[in-house]
């Protein structure tokens, strides 16, 4: 046809992708509720839809398509349910498995395995062995004893937020035969890079570094732990959008100084990313951050454009529709919470910061800080128990040491490794993570925290009014700041006067 243009179909900007986020969503979401309150809220969710249709926001096929994700969300996770607490065995049995994970306490030993057989038949989801034998990783051990289904509800917050980690079963073993073995590869991998940091770094500074290279605290001091809990900055051992983001700018910039055309900075990136999501375990912040950088990286090969806020919708979309009781992971909704309001606030944010003759780095640094900390309030105080007040202030200052400390220990690590003359290095490095101890020590001294039980519909009114209060709403900015102060406030002073 004459004087028709092709238009490219553009996958990263569809307006339509955080809808179909937003409604799966919301269908995983009601099976923590009882079956008339997930009712009432289905029906609700497809009134309004209908509502929509009507004032011509929404097609019917685009309003049909949202509806079936509805339900199709409530059904998957509903299954998923399902098997994890009903599927599987139960009773006195046999069992062979190799252990990925070891822990002593008091002369018992809990040994962890990712899967495990009986009967010829192999049995995923992951079993917790006790037992009185001395266990190491890699062992292949045939237990004889109970199994039993480790059931998770949602009566309280604790016990829906450890699916991921939680093995389903548990086996108390009155018989068990082990045979040496050989770790997994990311287990050997892992054991070399603790090896280095332990013996350049020392105690207590390697076991801070080891946690932010693979989220694993289980090496740092309880106290140092529980301190950077306590102030709000824990977030920087949880292997996330920060650690990725970092790597990937590293190699990127790397990538670019040698001239690399698009498509190879693309297929460069997929294994790295995918090598480093396995040594990390997989965990959803490290999906999310991966997918949303090779989407990225995919846009800018297309000549696309690329919506943050898609990208984030897309992400979820592909993680809930695997695994949809990730929804009710820890780590899933800190890093999507912290993420949505990076995008949503953080812009904002910093004009107005900049508006006030603020210094650029400062007033991004604190942007970062504020809407990150807005966005994850009441889920970091369901879960930890209490928020820090200093936390922002604290994550000005720890977010960009951390960032620092994390690159430089991935370059020296293979360095020293290579050639002992390194070691010296990452010996000087280990006072950036007790700097950071050292500070978080100090705002902990200070204890300036809040506590507050959030009810459900407090949780929603909030998250609602960050939505409203962000970029993406269309109301006026005075509309948005008298509505966001009133709502802030209020939980503000529910927090840390109440």
């Amino acid at each position: 046809m004459a004087g028709r243009k092709d238009v490219p179909f553009r996958l990263f900007n569809l307006r339509y992708v955080p809808l179909f986020a937003a409604f799966l969503i919301l269908g995983i979401f009601s099976i923590s509720l009882s079956y008339l309150a997930a009712a009432l809220i289905i029906a609700v969710a497809l009134l309004c839809l209908v509502a929509l249709v009507f004032t011509r926001s929404l097609t019917r096929g685009v309003a049909v398509v949202l509806a079936l994700t509805l339900v199709v969300g409530y059904l998957s996770a509903f299954t998923a349910l399902h098997v994890r607490n009903e599927v599987g065995l139960e009773g006195y049995y046999t069992v062979h498995c190799r252990v990925v994970g070891v822990r002593e306490e008091e002369g018992v030993y809990y040994a962890e395995a990712d899967g495990l057989t009986c009967g010829g038949k192999r049995y995923a989801g992951g079993i917790t062995i006790q037992t009185d034998k001395p266990l190491a990783e890699g062992d292949r051990v045939t237990a004889i004893g109970s199994v039993s289904i480790r059931k998770i509800t949602f009566s309280t917050a604790f016990d829906a937020l450890q699916y991921r980690k939680g093995k389903k079963y548990a086996m108390t073993a009155d018989v068990c035969d082990v045979t040496p073995g050989r770790p997994t590869l990311a287990a050997r991998i892992r054991g070399k890079i603790r090896d280095l940091l332990l013996r350049y770094q020392g105690d207590r500074a390697n076991g801070f570094s080891y946690a932010m290279l693979f989220g694993d605290t289980s090496y740092m001091e309880g106290a140092d732990l529980k301190t950077m809990r306590s102030v709000g900055v824990a977030h920087v051992f949880a292997v996330s959008g920060l650690h990725v983001g970092v790597l990937s700018a590293a190699i990127l910039s790397l990538l670019k100084k040698l001239k690399a055309k698009g498509y190879v900075r693309l297929l460069v990136m997929i294994p790295i990313l995918g090598f480093y999501a396995y040594l990390a375990g997989f965990t959803p912040s490290v999906l999310r951050a991966s997918v949303m950088i090779l989407l990225y990286l995919t846009a800018s090969l297309l000549g696309m454009r690329y919506d943050d806020l898609s990208a984030l919708s897309f992400a979820a979309v592909l993680i809930l529709i695997i695994r949809p009781l990730y929804l009710f992971d820890v780590s899933f909704l800190l890093s999507f919470l912290a993420l949505f309001g990076i995008v949503s606030l953080a812009s904002p944010l910093e004009r107005a910061f900049k508006k006030r003759r603020m210094p650029s780095f400062l007033a991004s640094a604190l942007a970062l800080s504020v809407s990150t900390s807005v966005a994850i309030l009441p889920v970091s105080a369901t879960i930890f128990g209490s928020v820090s007040l200093l936390g922002v202030l604290l994550n000005v200052l720890i977010v960009p040491l951390a960032s620092l400390t994390y690159l430089l220990t991935l370059i020296l690590l293979p360095l020293a490794a290579l050639y002992s003359g390194f070691g010296g290095v990452l010996i000087m490095l280990r006072s950036l993570p007790l700097a950071m101890i050292e500070m978080g020590e100090w705002g902990a001294s200070l204890n300036v925290t809040g506590e507050h039980s959030f009810a459900t519909w407090e949780i929603v009114l909030y998250y609602a009014t960050l939505l409203f209060v962000g970029k993406y709403s269309l109301a006026r900015p005075k509309v948005k700041l008298v509505a966001g102060a009133v709502v802030f406030a209020t939980f503000g002073i529910l927090l840390f006067a109440l």
